[in-house]
């Protein structure tokens, strides 16, 4: 297994690109995720890290026995990239959400990533598949690329112990009517459309002190999946 690596002291080399991937991070997630998926990647629940060209893929040991899988793919060119050249799969339930947010294990990923760029920038490179015509005219994968003063190759297996490599995950299908899946209406049925139901405000209780704890509570009320 390749553990990420923790920067220990000052002045690393590529603090600019680690900084770039933590903002980039905090673009593609809200507040609660990205609290969250720092705190992954800062106690260690990031088990392993993959930085291969176009994609980076993280194992991250949430609540259950089976770790998470997250990939985080870029599109090539050169430098760090915007928010609209990347893209984001996870294993996890929430990686399915409506809110367009990536999943607290694709931030743990980010954040991974940019300890990695932070004490070896050539990474970023790696990562964003900048091709050359060397590169074009070869299609084996015999030898890893010399990057910096180590090989690339530690970074491009995802190994357990006593295991095989293990395969990134599949892009999830496109999701149809929400609705229809949860009733389990056959595909094809028409479904009548529902008016827009406007937002009802909670009866409070006349006690001012409770009243403003519910009030409170019911503004941070939030559902998460471990």
């Amino acid at each position: 297994m390749s553990r990420p690596r923790k920067p220990f002291g000052a002045n690393h080399p590529g603090r600019l690109p680690a900084t770039m991937m933590k903002v980039l991070a905090a673009e593609m997630s809200d507040p609660s995720r990205l609290r969250r998926g720092k705190q992954y990647a800062k106690d260690g629940s990031v088990l392993d890290i993959v930085i291969d060209p176009g994609t980076a893929t993280c194992e991250i040991q949430g609540s259950r026995s089976t770790p998470y899988i997250a990939v985080v793919t870029v599109s090539p060119g050169d430098g760090m990239p915007l928010r609209r050249d990347v893209t984001y799969t996870c294993t996890c339930p929430d990686d399915d959400n409506w809110d367009g947010y990536a999943c607290k294990h694709v931030v743990a990923t980010m954040f991974a990533l940019s300890d990695e760029f932070l004490l070896e920038p050539e990474l970023l490179d790696v990562w964003r598949n900048r091709a050359t015509d060397s590169d074009d005219d070869s299609d084996d994968d015999s030898e890893p690329v010399a990057v910096g003063s180590e090989r690339v190759g530690r970074h491009l297996r995802l190994v357990r112990p006593g295991e095989g490599a293990a395969p990134p995950p599949e892009p999830s299908p496109p999701r149809g009517d929400p609705l229809a899946d949860l009733l389990g209406i056959p595909a094809g049925t028409h479904l009548p459309a529902i008016d827009t139901i406007e937002r009802v405000e909670p009866q409070l209780p006349r006690s001012r002190e409770l009243a403003g704890v519910l009030r409170d509570a019911l503004g941070h009320l939030r559902i998460e999946w471990d």
